[in-house]
This record gives C-alpha cells, sequence and structure tokens, in this order.
C-alpha cells in the first residue's frame, strides 16, 4: 500500500513538479495512517534529494524511468558509490548549485541529508520540562537543542498534543535562531514579512510577551492565518493589514528566497538554474523596510538561502544606500553558531538550516 501511495506521488511529480503540492494532493486522502505517510514521505523526499543522480543511474544502465525505477533506487540508495561521478551527480543538484556548492564541500553534504523535526517551545503556555514530559508520555523521542527555545524530535510530533494544544509549534533550529538574535535589543520589534507567524511567535515567545512585537504580510491568506495563530499562542503581537510610516528599533526581513539554505526539507531547490529576479526583489523590499527603522535602530536582512545573488551582492547594493552601515555580531547572543563574513553571517547549527544574516544599523 506504502509504495503504491509512493509511486503515484513520484508519477505525478515527474509530470509537474513540485514535491510539496504533490504531497499535499495524495497523502492526506490516502488510507494511510499517520506513521506510514510519514514514511511515505521521507521516502518520496529521498527520491527528489537524490532525482538528479538517479536519471543519471537510470541513463547509465538503460532502466526504465518509470515512478517504480525511482522508489527502488531510492530504497537501494546506500548501496550506490556515486564517488566517481561528476559533482552534479554526486550531489545531484543542477550545474548553477554546484558551481557555489564546489567551494563549500560542507554545505553540499550538509544539505543532502535528511533533517531532524524541530519543535519551539510557546513560553506563554508551557515550558520545555512540560513539552519534553508530553512527548515522552506519547513515546515520541525529545531531546535539548542549543538553543533554549527548541527540542529535537521525529515529524510524527506534528500530530502530538503540544502541537494541537499550541505548547508548540514546529519551526527549524536556524529560523528559532534568528528570532533569538532579532530580541537582542531594543524595545520594539517589526516583522516585515511574517508570513504565517512562525518567527512572531517565537518572538512572543522568547520574551514572553515582554515587548512590543508588530508584524505585517501582504498576503491576505497567510495575515488572516498570522492573527489566528497569534490569539492560539497567546502571543501578543499588533498585526498591521497595511504599512506606515511608523518606525521601530529592529526591522526583522524574511525576505522571500530560493530556499536552497533549506533544500534538506525542500529538496526541489537543488535543482534551480538561477535565482531569478528575487535579488531585485530582496533589495526592493530592504529599501522599503528601511523607512521603517528607529534612528540607531536595525534593520535584520535574513534569506534561507545560500547563493550569492541573494545573499552578499543584495547587502553590497543595499550598503551604498547613504545612512546604513554593517553592523558586527560580536555583542550577539549564539554567535558561536554564526560563520561571520564581510557583509554577514551564516547560520552554522549542527541540525538547522543554512540561513543568510545581516545587522544593518541606522546612524543616528
Amino acid at each position: 500500500m506504502e509504495e503504491k501511495v509512493a509511486a503515484r506521488v513520484i508519477a505525478k511529480y515527474l509530470k509537474k513538479g513540485n514535491m510539496g503540492r504533490c504531497l499535499r494532493d495524495i497523502l492526506p486522502s490516502s488510507d494511510l495512517s499517520k506513521g506510514q505517510r510519514e514514511e511515505v514521505a521521507e521516502l518520496i523526499h529521498d527520491v527528489i534529494r537524490w532525482k538528479k543522480l538517479y536519471e543519471h543511474m537510470i541513463d547509465i544502465r538503460g532502466l526504465k524511468p518509470s515512478p517504480e525505477t525511482y522508489l527502488k533506487l531510492a530504497m537501494s540508495g546506500s548501496q550506490v558509490d556515486a564517488s566517481s561521478y561528476p559533482f552534479v551527480y554526486r550531489y545531484s543538484c543542477s550545474s548553477y548549485v554546484a558551481d557555489i556548492l564546489k567551494n563549500h564541500i560542507e554545505w553540499a553534504e550538509f544539505l543532502n541529508e535528511t533533517p531532524p523535526t524541530t519543535l519551539c517551545v510557546n513560553f506563554n503556555k508551557s515550558s520545555i520540562d512540560d513539552v519534553m514530559n508530553i512527548l515522552q508520555e506519547e513515546n515520541l523521542p525529545a531531546e535539548r537543542s542549543h538553543l533554549k527555545t527548541a527540542i529535537i524530535t521525529n515529524s510524527i510530533s506534528k500530530y502530538s498534543k503540544v502541537v494541537q494544544q499550541h505548547f508548540a509549534h514546529v519551526q527549524d533550529e536556524s529560523s528559532q535562531l534568528v528570532s533569538l538574535l532579532a530580541t537582542a535589543t531594543g524595545d520594539s520589534i517589526f516583522d516585515y514579512c511574517a508570513g504565517n507567524g512562525g518567527k512572531c511567535l517565537t518572538i512572543a515567545s522568547i520574551t514572553k510577551n515582554g515587548k512590543k512585537l508588530y508584524a505585517y504580510e501582504m498576503n491576505i491568506a497567510k495575515r488572516t492565518t498570522l492573527k489566528r495563530r497569534c490569539i492560539e499562542y497567546n502571543a501578543n503581537v499588533t498585526v498591521e493589514d497595511n504599512l506606515s510610516e511608523k518606525k521601530y528599533d529592529i526591522v526583522l526581513v524574511d525576505a522571500p528566497c530560493t530556499g536552497l539554505g533549506a533544500a534538506r526539507r525542500n529538496p526541489d531547490t537543488k535543482y534551480i538554474e538561477s535565482p531569478g529576479n528575487l535579488p531585485q526583489t530582496q533589495l526592493s523590499i530592504l529599501n522599503q523596510a528601511a523607512e521603517n527603522v528607529n534612528s540607531g535602530g536595525v534593520l535584520f536582512y535574513v534569506v534561507c538561502t545560500i547563493t550569492p545573488e541573494e545573499t552578499t551582492q543584495v547587502i553590497q547594493a543595499f550598503i551604498r544606500k547613504k545612512g546604513f552601515i554593517l553592523s558586527p555580531f560580536d555583542d550577539l547572543p549564539y554567535k558561536k553558531f554564526l560563520l561571520k563574513n564581510k557583509y554577514g553571517a551564516f547560520s552554522n547549527l549542527p541540525r538547522g538550516d543554512v540561513f543568510f544574516l545581516s545587522f544593518l544599523k541606522k546612524e543616528q
């Protein structure tokens, strides 16, 4: 049954792409248990993660490029020796991504790993110890992270009481690190691209609603979800329906990006051929968000990607704008989990996605 469902997902993916949508279209309506669905999802991730390698193997072995063939290769993946294959096949990525990863072999290996599921504890409704105890009572793994907010567990935990009752939410370690850094200075924080509110909820949790927290999301459906989640999580967040000229101590810009730094969770991103128009969009958002930063405040730029066009090059272009200077991370907590460079830093948590971060201070 599980292999048949997995084959349906792969068949749809081979025709239309978009792994996430294929999983959402098929898994919920299947007759599989929650545990079986998670096993299928993990298998699909493996197929997409190594798709380029499997395509090469299918070609050189003269195999039929069917969903069943991809699944068979994925299930015997540990027996494949790709060490002599060209880089794009060995690490299963596009030529564009290969050119980036060749200078960062540690990322090439890391982005092909299977990630854990990480929870962020909601300190406005619970505690680390309480969440750990509930997970253990449900026979789910629960391990403390390097971060004070995070618990490492497995994918079944998304069905746990702790998530259903909003004692915690699923959020990658590095995403939680961003929220921890955002709370390090200033009294007012504006989440400029809030999405469904993951980082807002974490900031509200970390500070126990002790800071003035504001959020904006352009997408109306996501903004509606954000408002609902803030109520469910007891998070005191003022969700703005429109942008204004208000000023804040910290403006967090978690900009739309290719997501290459999160390729462990969405391996589709390893096959991009360029970042497209995203760098121009990111720079435009930064320029707009800069207008909302208090004198002496910080514009905090974040993207979960490693492409130079979306990271250092965006910051290079932005700091030509008079009035902002690059601020070092020296006085911030958790700085040991940052790999600093001239224009910011990359997150370096052992189990977290790879984010690029840059603190841009507005001169007084």
